[in-house]
C-alpha cells in the first residue's frame, strides 16, 4: 500500500512401441498362461503453450488509472478504486465493455482505496481492504451506482489479490501495515471469511489467478517498508484450495512483483510487472509443473494494470510504468496466437 492523499471523485500423447518374446514354436499348455511381453515406453513430450499477441487495444479510459480492484460480470468489467494522476487514491468506479472499447464513469466506493483486491461476490462487485492513508480492513460493495460498507477483513489487509473459483472467493496475499499476511481466505457473501490455507512465502503485490481448483501466486515482494524495491521474490506458489496445501513449485526468470496473472485456453500468463531495475514487457505461460514459458510481449513496459478476462481474450487496463505517479490510460489485448 503507498500512503496517498485520498480524492473521491493439449493433451499428452504417448507413443508406444511394443515387441514380442519367445520363439515361433513355443508349445501351449492347459493353464492358460499367457504369453510374456515387455513394451518400450517413450516418454511424453508435453506440448508447448500458445504463444500470445499482444496489441494496443486502441481505446483508453477516461482518465489514468493503475492498481484497481476488478471485478467481471460477463462481457461487462469493473474498475473500483486505484490510483488517479500524482498518486492520488479515488474512489471512482469505472465501468468497461472492452470488447466495445467503451468506458464510463459508473459510481463511487464509499471509501477512497488503492492495492486493494476486486471479485464478483454473489454477482456484485465487491472490493477488499486496499488502502490510502493507512491499510484498512473494509468490504465495500458496489450497487445501484453507490458503494457501501458490507463487512470486514479478520485484520487489515493490502497490497493482495484475488482468485474466483465455483462463486467462492479467496483472499490472497497482502500486509496489514506492519506485517505480511499468508494466510488465504476463502468467503460466499462477502461477511463471512474461513482461512483455507497459508502461502508458504507470505507476499504483497502478487500476480494471481486460478486454473480448476488450484490458485496460482506468481512472485511478489516480502520487504514491508514503504517502496520495498529489491525485495521481489521469483516464486511460483501454487494452492491446493481443497486440501489447503501451499508448496513452491519453480521460479520465474526474474525476481518481481506488481505483474499480471490471467488464463486463456486454460493456461497460465504472466505479464509485465516490476524488478529492481524496471517494469517489464515480458510475457510467459506456467506450466501445471512450474516450467516457465516465454511467449511473447507486450507493446511497451507495464505493471499495476488491472486485467480482466472476456471471452478469448485477456485485457490488460491502465497501470503504471515509472511509478505510481504516471498512471496509464492506454489498454493491452492479449491473445493466443
Amino acid at each position: 500500500m503507498r500512503t496517498s492523499i485520498i480524492v473521491f471523485v493439449a493433451a499428452l500423447v504417448p507413443v508406444l512401441g511394443a515387441c514380442s518374446s519367445g520363439g515361433g514354436n513355443q508349445a501351449s499348455t492347459s493353464s492358460g498362461a499367457a504369453q510374456s511381453s515387455s513394451t518400450t515406453t517413450t516418454p511424453a513430450q508435453p506440448a508447448r503453450p500458445a504463444m500470445v499477441r499482444a496489441t494496443d487495444a486502441g481505446w483508453r479510459l477516461p482518465a489514468p488509472l493503475s492498481r484497481p480492484a476488478v471485478s467481471v460480470d460477463g462481457d461487462r468489467v469493473f474498475l473500483l478504486g486505484g490510483l488517479a494522476p500524482g498518486d492520488v487514491s479515488t474512489a471512482r468506479v469505472v465501468s468497461v465493455d472492452p470488447t466495445a472499447g467503451h468506458s464510463a464513469l459508473a459510481g463511487t466506493l464509499a471509501l477512497a482505496v488503492h492495492d486493494a483486491a476486486g471479485a464478483a461476490v454473489g454477482g456484485v462487485p465487491t472490493v477488499f481492504g486496499g488502502g490510502s492513508a493507512r491499510t484498512i480492513d473494509a468490504v465495500q460493495s458496489f450497487q445501484n451506482d453507490t458503494g457501501r460498507i458490507t463487512g470486514h477483513l479478520p485484520r487489515p489487509r493490502s497490497d493482495l489479490a484475488s482468485a474466483t473459483i465455483d462463486g467462492t472467493a479467496y483472499v490472497v496475499g497482502g500486509f496489514d501495515g506492519a506485517a505480511l499476511t499468508p494466510d488465504v481466505l476463502a468467503t460466499t457473501d462477502g461477511t463471512g471469511f474461513r482461512t483455507v490455507g497459508r502461502l508458504e512465502q507470505g507476499v504483497r503485490y502478487p500476480a494471481v489467478a486460478a486454473v480448476g481448483h488450484t490458485i496460482w501466486v506468481l512472485g511478489g515482494q516480502t520487504g514491508t517498508a514503504e517502496g520495498a524495491t529489491g525485495t521481489e521474490v521469483d516464486l511460483i506458489q501454487r494452492l491446493d484450495t481443497g486440501s489447503g496445501t501451499a508448496t513452491v513449485v519453480g521460479h520465474l526468470p526474474h525476481r518481481l512483483a506488481h505483474a499480471m496473472a490471467f488464463v486463456l485456453g486454460g493456461q497460465l500468463y504472466l505479464a509485465g510487472g516490476r524488478t529492481a531495475a524496471g517494469p517489464l514487457t515480458d510475457v510467459v505461460a506456467v506450466s501445471p509443473d512450474g516450467t516457465v514459458t516465454a511467449v511473447g510481449n507486450l507493446p511497451g513496459p507495464r505493471a499495476d494494470a488491472g486485467v480482466a478476462v472476456v471471452g478469448n481474450t485477456a485485457w490488460l487496463i491502465g497501470g503504471e510504468t515509472t511509478g505510481p505517479a504516471n498512471a496509464l490510460a492506454s489498454v493491452v489485448a492479449l491473445s493466443q496466437a
